[in-house]
This record gives structure tokens, sequence and C-alpha cells, in this order.
């Protein structure tokens, strides 16, 4: 396999202790690689990195520690915005001071990827004997951290599907686009997605503010769109296929529970400035009206928040006993370790809509307390998840980014969608409609025909990952 090397060199005054003591402290003037924020470098370790990509500007990415020799070398995996590794080598002078060497690597199918997206490279079709199938995700902006687990997420589902014989005598193929959390950049990835010749379907896994502006463009090419994430109630079309969360189905059960556990009454509802947020805020209004609590203030603010000072002041002012937090990717984690920074946490419990495993792992322990509802959480205790980590494991390797609800759901959908056309007798819209009336795929979540949800998980965040508490019906079964 071809690949892009980029490599630079410079000798430094400091001795190569001096400088790997330095890694990872988070200090922006020591560049993207030593200014990075790592609270380890054992393997398997995050890293947190904020890339220059112009004059002033910076872009957050996320790298995982692959191996480290200590003071002389370290080995990373690179995961967001793109894919790729990264060795960097501190080597001793003799006249003293340290050779810093850094080794940048991206394969040719990423750097294809990488130019597509940019719109320098018009992508690879499929080879006559492949079958499409997109995936539009964020790699990068507010909900890149969740993007390198739902396309390895979506490539075991593709490869499995393949080892079973593909879909009509076809292998799939997976084109990956990235929307940079972004509805604009999202219509750009998804009209290349539809241009691709053949495409039999795309599966999003993005913001709503996404969807709503690339559902237009699935349905004048006549391609399914599978949508997985938790979303509010759309617009529907027999091509636009949702399998995710509702907020009624997340909130209904889940907040009388909370508020028995705490005793209180007063809810604050505060969340990213779109449609799912605010769909959220309306449900949890809806919610904690008819058990007789109290909406005491609302707070939204624009993806790409850096500072939740005023959120945060007005959740203390009005003595609220209950967060409702609606915010999505980097601005969850800035949001909740600000609110954990500022000692709320010890005594106003927060429900957070996307809180999982990954978001977990970013947070660390200001993330303790959380809690949430989802088809899915990496602590579920069945053999068909343990049988789903251990293959995701062994694909992508015991340093692969955690498996995030998000990135499951993605899996249970490809799974779907092939079940559906082997059910249907095609890959023709008609014929997926017609299976997925007559097709199930049982993977980790609780799901009937179609991929539609069954009951949710009750989670709640701890040290250690997600701990699951309970199993709730969705709101049409209870």
């Amino acid at each position: 396999m071809a690949e892009l090397v980029l490599s630079s060199e410079v000798r430094l005054a400091a001795d190569p202790s001096e400088l790997f003591a330095l890694f990872g402290s988070g200090d922006p003037s020591l560049g993207w690689l030593f200014g990075s924020e790592a609270a380890a470098l054992a393997p398997g370790a995050l890293v947190r990195l904020a890339l220059p990509i112009g004059e002033g500007s910076r872009v957050h990415g996320t790298a995982r520690v692959l191996s480290c020799k200590p003071v002389r070398r370290i080995d990373l995996v690179h995961e967001s915005p793109w894919f790729g590794h990264v060795a960097c080598h501190l080597d001793p002078l003799r006249s003293g001071g340290t050779r810093l060497r850094i080794r940048v690597r991206i394969d040719d199918r990423e750097f294809m990827r990488l130019g597509a997206d940019l719109g320098l490279l018009g992508g690879a079709d499929a080879e006559g004997w492949e079958l499409p199938l997109g995936l539009l995700t964020s790699l990068s902006g507010s909900a890149g951290i969740l993007g390198r687990s739902t396309v390895n997420c979506a490539q075991l589902a593709t490869e499995e599907i393949n080892a079973d014989g593909g879909v009509a005598g076809r292998d799939v193929r997976l084109t990956v686009a990235d929307d940079a959390t972004d509805p604009g950049t999202g219509v750009v990835a998804m009209r290349r997605l539809c241009g691709v010749s053949g495409m039999a379907a795309v599966v999003g896994m993005h913001s709503s503010a996404t969807y709503t502006a690339t559902s237009p463009i699935a349905v004048a090419h006549g391609i399914p769109y599978l949508y997985t994430p938790t979303s509010e109630a759309v617009p529907t079309h027999p091509l636009l296929i949702h399998f995710g969360e509702r907020p009624l189905d997340q909130l209904h059960r889940a907040l009388p529970l909370l508020a028995e556990v705490t005793g209180g009454t007063r809810w604050f509802l505060a969340g990213n400035d779109y449609s799912w947020p605010r769909a959220v805020g309306t449900a949890a209004r809806a919610v904690i009206e008819r058990m007789g609590g109290t909406v005491s203030g609302e707070g939204y603010v624009p993806l790409g928040t850096e500072d939740f000072t005023p959120v945060i002041s007005a959740i203390g002012q009005h003595g609220t006993d209950h967060v409702v937090s609606s915010f999505v990717g980097q601005d969850h984690v800035r949001f909740e370790s600000e609110f954990s920074s500022s000692g709320l946490r010890s005594t106003t419990r927060t429900f957070a809509p996307l809180m999982d495993d990954a978001v977990v792992e970013h947070l660390g322990d200001s993330a303790a307390g959380i809690w949430n509802a989802l088809g899915y959480f990496v602590g579920m205790d069945s053999a068909e998840n343990r049988e789903f980590l251990r293959r995701y494991a062994d694909r992508f390797g015991e340093c692969a980014p955690p498996v995030s609800a998000a990135a499951e759901g993605v899996y249970e959908a490809v799974h779907t969608w092939a079940a559906a056309c082997r059910s249907g007798g095609g890959t023709e819209p008609s014929s997926l409609l017609r299976g997925l009336r007559t097709s199930t795929y049982r993977g980790p979540r609780r799901c009937g025909r179609g991929g539609s949800l069954e009951s949710l998980l009750l989670g709640e965040a701890t040290p250690a990952g997600v701990r699951v508490i309970d199993e709730l019906p969705v709101a049409a079964h209870g």
C-alpha cells in the first residue's frame, strides 16, 4: 500500500529527558505535538491535539499512544481529523541537546479521502464488482471525537458482510466523507457521495443540522439515507430511514428516576443552539411539567463555543437541582469539564443525551454521576455485546478508540441494510424498503424489525466508564 510520508527534524538545546517530560503538557507554546494534552503515555492512552491549519487557525484532533520508550521515542495512532501514524524520536547529541525527529505517515486511501473532502481530488469509484456504500460522518469539528470509532464500526460491519458473501453477490466498498460538524460542508460531502457511480445507500452519523441540509440531496438522487444517531422527529420520506433514539424515548422514564434519586424539582435546560438540542429541551419541559417539576432556566450557545461561563453562572444563580445537557462532541466535553470545575457537580445532577463511553473517556473524573439513556453502552451485559467487542478489538487492536453508542449504531445500521437487501431480493430502494419490513439483525442493541429500538439502557458515568443501571422501554412501549 502506498503512503504519504512527512518528516521534520530540528536540533534543540534541551536534553531528551527534559523534552520527554514536556510531552502532553497542554501548553500551546510547545507546538501541536508537545503541546497536546495527554494524561498518560501508556499504550491506548488518549492524546488531544490542536493542529495548525493556517494563519492563526487550529483544528481539534485526537490521537492514541501506540507505544512509548521513555525519553527516546513516542509512537501515536492519529485518529481525527485524519487517520495515520506519528513517530517522535528524541536522539541525544554528543555535544548536548536533542535531535528531535517527527515522521507522519498517511496511507493512500486516507490521503484520497482527505483530498476528496478538500475538493482537491475526485475520490475513487468502486470497481465494477464492488457495491458502493457511503458513510457521512464527523471526523472533524465539534463532533469529530466520535468519528474514528464510527468509521471503524462501519468498516468492521462491511468486512463481516463481505466475509458472509457480500450483498447481491458483490463485495461492499465503504466510501467515507467528513461533514466537519458543519451543514455546508455536509452538503458538499453528500453531493460527492451521491455522485459515486452505483451508490447503493448512504449511512449518516452526524448532527441533525447537517441532516436537514443533506437529506433532500439523497432524495433527489434516489439514494436511501440511513440516519443513525439520536435525533428529533423530522419529516419522513420512504428513502429517509431513521434508527436512533428520540428525545422523548431518552427522557420520559429517566428524568423521573433521576428526580427520585435527588429529591429535587428544579431543572435547567442547556445545549447547543440548533434543532436537536431545542427538541431535547421541548421534550424535557413536557416530562418535567408532567411530573410536577419546574424549568428554572435555559441556555443555548452556538456549536464551537469555548467559554461556557455565562451558562454555568446562570445554572448556579437559579439554584438548580438538575441539568439536561444537550451539547455535542467537543462542546460537550468543554461544558462538562467547566461545569465540574465550578463545583456545581456536587450539588447538581446532570442528564446528558449524548453522554456515552467515548465522551466519558475525554471527560475523565469530571463525568462522574452523569446519567443518560441510549440504545448501547460498552458495559451492556450480553453475549452479543461481548462477541462484538472481541471482534472490534481483534480487528483494530487494543489501542483502538472505545466504541461509542453512535459508532455501534452505525455498525447495526450497516448490517441491517445488508440483511434487508438480502431479504428484499436486491439493492434497489424498493427491495431495501421491502426487506426492512420483514428482516431483523440481532446485534448488541434491543431491536425489532428494520432496526427499530425496543428499549434503552440507563447508564451512569463512573471513572471506569459507563455503568448500566437499568433497561427502560421506549416511549411507544410505556
